[in-house]
């Protein structure tokens, strides 16, 4: 069962991971200056890493640049917290409150509006443009969901 719940959590982190990323293409939280250092990047170079390291690439489709070290961050991020909405689905059904997408704002709440502005990683709420505000809440919902989605639609199988 625990192998079952690991392995369902890695799937939503994953799709959940994709869905987020484009999200953001549609609705870019941050503008390309302010996105120059994103904050996987600024957190990662916060604890002491490189910007070589956290600007690492590698190029796709001849100049599409992929920063790989950020990007295993977001799916981490993703996998970690689709992990523990799989292994509390059952034993506490409040956390897929509005199809999961409560875990989400919650999500958002705690990192964008007072942990990563507190450490400094990004603005104070109200130094973020409301357009990051809104692309933020509204994509950790959609986030939230598709955890929701495929957490449902595997732990049921």
């Amino acid at each position: 069962m625990l192998f079952k719940l690991l392995a369902v959590g890695f799937g939503a982190g994953m799709i959940s991971g994709m869905v987020k990323i484009g999200w953001e293409v549609i609705l870019p939280p941050r503008t390309q200056s302010r996105n120059e250092v994103n904050p996987p990047q600024k957190l990662l170079q916060q604890l002491g890493f490189s910007r070589q390291f956290t600007h690492a690439y590698f190029y796709f489709s001849q100049d599409q640049k992929v920063y790989y070290v950020a990007l295993f961050l977001h799916f981490g991020f993703s996998i970690f917290f689709a992990e523990c909405f799989a292994l509390f689905y059952k034993i506490w059904p409040l956390i897929s409150l509005w199809q999961g997408t409560l875990y989400g704002i919650i999500i958002w709440f705690v990192f964008h509006i007072v942990l990563l502005p507190v450490i400094k990683t990004i603005p104070s709420p109200m130094n973020q443009p409301l357009s990051e505000h809104i692309s933020e809440i509204l994509g950790h919902a959609v986030w939230s969901w598709s955890i929701y989605l495929v957490v449902v639609a595997l732990m049921i199988s």
